[in-house]
């Protein structure tokens, strides 16, 4: 299969730059100057030893002239591109009035307004980018559409952005019409704001994006009990679980009292009365019984009840106590929170349980209440239930064996304070997985900024757990780690020094760091009507960058009826090795991407990546109601997946 990338090059990619340079001495950032790596000869090559430079494009005090050719650094040369994309888009916006803004920070592009819409802009934006399979430059082209700050997020912003088609359903034609505006925008409007001038030379953008040929994975096969196989995970479900959970189930309905027929509508769902066409019900499901015999309740009102969370944990308390050999987990009626705006006390209510040991499922009150409300969710609210009691629903079928995977997620807490924002970093609690999918434990890192003490806290965690496997007999010949943000050479090189150390004794441990990034200005469009790549289909961007669709179209089931997902980036931050070894572990992360017990249609994203980043985002809630308990502590008492 043929992807267009969403990657418009320039029509030569042979730069020759005359520049100036002098050895780099932490000189601060200056627009026109760079530090970069470049050959040490004056006559420059590849094949040269490099060093870091200060590069200016003018001469300045100390610095000696020198002509960079692209391909010594192409960073440096999409460095330089992106100074003169400025000063394009500058007089593109001064002398000709075209509406765009630049922003010129962490990320770097230029969005030219297409449309002003009463509700938001429909943008394109352009990033300045080298394509390293091609050994090309140009730009990456991104549709977006930009709310305006005080219009509500509804069912037309979906439509304007293309999530949602004409009728307010799931846009299945969605990937189609990107193309089709980011192809009108390049006739009708980028190729007529003429040439980019670099160092005074003169280049054209190409009318056509970059097409690449794309590269199939296996399909995910989900394993059930007995070890049936199959590619369905409601057939397979239905079939048998992989495992049930260890101990029997005691179900608790926590409520306000004017809610209690709500409980009884959720009980209904559940015991399969409730909508039976679209689930049957925990015991033909899951062979998970829930009855009058096996359920309590306890009713209060965190609004009128200043000492609620007090009540719940004494009452919490009070049933484990009297029910040592049961698995007790809590039902919770939420009446607080609103779509996704999740209220504080939904986060006491899950605090309570959280400090108790005690998985909770919440599950708002007004779903409930909503005709149907229940109808297309029970399936998804039984499986999170079966999997936080401890029971297992599948697993995936491996690629590579014997390895252990570690996500780390973390979460902002955006405060604001006499007119200043401030961004604390709340760091993640890394999840140990196999790559069959199974969650096995929560390793403790820090919650703070210190990062220091983050990455302390992470090589000390995986050293244990890659200890602990092999204690138990069980050989582990790699170490990955999942991650969505960047990690520093130095730090990543200490875990290394201390995995090399175990394996010493205990055999050779490949070490691993994949960035996988969901959020990403990457698209690609195939060669088909709908313009939808197979899922697991993965193109190469680079030596060690790739693209994968964790959702597309199914071999044999070509026919789609909701919105497909962007595909995600993957960059092999350290130690990827031989291309084969690098599709072993790409074919995990799809398999991880289905692994999910959160749903059966959950956002397809690694639960590497996805487990972590909940889990996050509870620590940065619980710290914002003060508690100060030692989650590390807390986080023993549980076995099972409680942030599902």
């Amino acid at each position: 299969m043929f992807i267009d990338l969403n990657f418009l090059p320039l029509e030569t990619s042979e730069f020759t730059i005359p520049v100036f340079r002098s050895r780099f001495n932490g000189e601060p950032r200056q627009d026109g100057f760079f530090a970069a790596q470049l050959p040490t000869s004056e006559t420059g090559g590849c094949d040269s030893e490099y060093a870091y430079y200060r590069v200016g494009l003018s001469n300045y005090e100390g610095a000696t002239p020198y002509i960079f050719h692209a391909n010594e650094n192409p960073r440096l040369m999409t460095s330089i591109m992106w100074y003169y994309l400025k000063q394009w888009a500058k007089q593109l916006i001064d002398e000709f009035n075209i509406k765009a803004y630049i922003v010129d920070r962490f990320e770097k592009f230029i969005s030219f307004i297409v449309e002003e819409l009463p509700k938001g802009q429909r943008v394109v934006k352009i990033y300045p980018y080298y394509l390293g399979v091609t050994e090309q430059y140009g730009v990456l082209l991104e549709f977006a559409f930009k709310k305006k700050p005080n219009v509500p997020f509804d069912r037309e912003i979906q439509q304007l952005s293309f999530s949602l088609d004409r009728a307010g359903k799931s846009n299945v034609n969605s990937y189609l019409d990107r193309l089709n505006y980011i192809q009108n925008f390049i006739k009708t409007k980028l190729l007529t704001y003429g040439t980019l001038t670099i160092c005074g030379q003169e280049y054209s953008f190409s009318s056509k994006l970059t097409r690449l040929q794309g590269q199939e994975l296996n399909s995910r096969i989900y394993i059930f009990g007995n070890g049936y196989e199959d590619y369905d995970k409601i057939k397979g479900i239905k079939t048998c679980p992989f495992a049930a959970p260890p101990k029997e189930p005691l179900f608790v309905f926590v409520f306000r009292e004017s809610e209690r027929s709500s409980g009884n509508e959720l009980y209904r769902a559940l015991v399969g009365k409730g909508y039976p066409s679209t689930f049957s019900g925990m015991k033909e499901w899951f062979n998970c019984d829930i009855n009058k015999n096996n359920v309590t309740s306890i009713t209060i009102d965190f609004d009128t009840d200043t000492n609620a969370p007090l009540f719940l944990s004494r009452q919490l308390a009070d049933i484990i106590a009297k029910n040592p050999d049961k698995q007790v987990i809590g039902l919770f009626i939420d009446s607080y929170s609103h779509f996704n705006e999740r209220s504080e006390n939904y986060t006491k209510a899950k605090q309570a349980f959280f400090s108790s040991g005690i998985p909770l499922q919440v599950v708002r009150n007004d779903r409930i209440i909503q005709s149907d409300g229940l109808k297309w969710a029970i399936s998804g609210i039984g499986l999170q239930v079966f999997s936080k009691l401890g029971g297992i629903p599948w697993i995936v079928k491996p690629s590579t064996n014997n390895c252990l995977i570690f996500g780390i997620g973390k979460a902002h807490d955006i405060q604001r304070q006499n007119g200043r924002t401030t961004v604390k970093k709340y760091f993640a609690y890394s999840v140990c997985f196999d790559s069959t999918g199974v969650y096995r434990s929560l390793g403790v890192l820090c919650d703070t900024a210190d990062r220091e003490q983050y990455y302390a806290d992470l090589e000390r965690n995986i050293i244990a757990q890659i200890e602990e496997r092999i204690n138990a007999g069980q050989i582990v010949t790699d170490c990955v780690i999942h991650t969505p943000f960047r990690m520093r050479v130095d730090e990543m090189k200490t875990i290394k020094k201390s995995i090399d150390k175990l394996s010493q004794s205990h055999g050779d441990i490949n070490f691993t760091v994949m960035r996988i990034n969901t959020r990403n200005r990457f698209f690609g469009f195939a060669d088909n009507n709908i313009k939808i790549p197979y899922e697991s289909t993965y193109l190469q961007l680079s030596s060690k960058e790739y693209l994968i669709w964790f959702d597309g179209l199914k071999r044999g089931r070509e026919y789609i009826n909701k919105r497909v997902a962007n595909p995600t980036y993957i960059d092999f931050w350290y130690g990827w090795g031989d291309k084969t070894k690098i599709i072993k572990l790409l074919q995990d992360a799809v398999n991880l991407a289905g692994a999910s017990w959160r749903g059966f249609n959950t956002k397809l994203e690694p639960i590497s990546i996805f487990y972590p980043q909940l889990i996050a985002g509870f620590v940065r809630d619980f710290r914002r109601l003060g508690n100060e308990e030692d989650l590390g502590q807390t986080l023993a008492q549980f076995n099972t997946p409680w942030f599902l």
